[in-house]
Parts: C-alpha cells; sequence; structure tokens
C-alpha cells in the first residue's frame, strides 16, 4: 500500500493535506502511515514523495521528512527495510500545471543518492526522468553512483 505524498496537481494537493502539500506536514504523514500500518492485514506501506514543496526544498527539510515519516514504518518483505519512491524533483504547487511539475523542476538524482547514503536503514527507489528500461536497469544495478552516494534499491 503505497501512500503518494507527491502529486502536485490541484486537484489533489490544492484541496489541503493531499498529494505533494503532506510533504508540508511530515508528522501528519507519520501518524496517517501509522494508521495505515495498523490497517493494512500486514501489507507494507511505503511512501512516495518529491525531493521538496515550494520553498520546503533543502536537503535537511527532505530528512527531516524521510526521518519522521520512516519511524512509522516498517519493513518490506522485498528487502527488509521501509521503502520510500523518491521523485527526483521537487513540487511547485502554484504556477505549474502537474505535466510541467515532471519537466521543468530540475533533478536531483544525487539527493536520492543521498537518502540512501545517509539513511541506510531505509530503501530508496527513484524516479523522475527515467525513460528507458537500460536506465533504470543501470540504476538498479549501482550504475553511476556519485562519490560518497549510496546505493538505490532500484526505480519506479
Amino acid at each position: 500500500i503505497n501512500l503518494n505524498c507527491g502529486c502536485p496537481s490541484p486537484k489533489v494537493a490544492g484541496k489541503g493535506a493531499f498529494g505533494a502539500a503532506l510533504m508540508l506536514e511530515p508528522e501528519l504523514v507519520r501518524d496517517v502511515v501509522a494508521a495505515m500500518r495498523e490497517n493494512s492485514g500486514g501489507a507494507p506501506v511505503t511512501v512516495k514523495c518529491r525531493i521538496g514543496v515550494d520553498d520546503h526544498d533543502s536537503y535537511d527539510d527532505l530528512c527531516a521528512f524521510v526521518e519522521t515519516v520512516a519511524s512509522a514504518m516498517v519493513p518490506t518483505r522485498t528487502d527488509g527495510r521501509p521503502l520510500f519512491a523518491i521523485h527526483a524533483r521537487k513540487a511547485l504547487l502554484a504556477g505549474l500545471s502537474p505535466a510541467e511539475n515532471r519537466t521543468v523542476p530540475p533533478l536531483r538524482y544525487e539527493w536520492a543518492y543521498a537518502l540512501a547514503r545517509d539513511f541506510p536503514e531505509v530503501a530508496f527507489v527513484v524516479n523522475g526522468g527515467i525513460d528507458t528500461l537500460e536506465e533504470a536497469a543501470e540504476i538498479a544495478r549501482g550504475v553511476g553512483v556519485p562519490r560518497g552516494g549510496g546505493r538505490l534499491a532500484g526505480t519506479l
């Protein structure tokens, strides 16, 4: 079961605490994940998010979100760690359409690798801007890991 904290659509995020707007409330997301986990029948709960939202777009902001939310997550059966899917662009909730939010904000794959390094107890997959199966396979194999980066679990 996946909680999507990455959708920038005004029909979703513009309605309050939904989609990418949830990233502005990490404690709420933690509590929602805990409630989902308790009622999932044992199915793991994963979280998809962006690397930031509007002016809340520092690496420290992202780390605080991951740390807070991961505290309520349990390991997945796949690799034994809680799982985040990281869309490697920030979301701009005003001024860009959902389609523009998938292309205009710059990709920051290095932040996904940094999360994998800084949170080894959590698994991360990355998405955004991956256009071919070859690119996805290279990321999953660890090709292109920057010096000092952590290995990603794969792509989405």
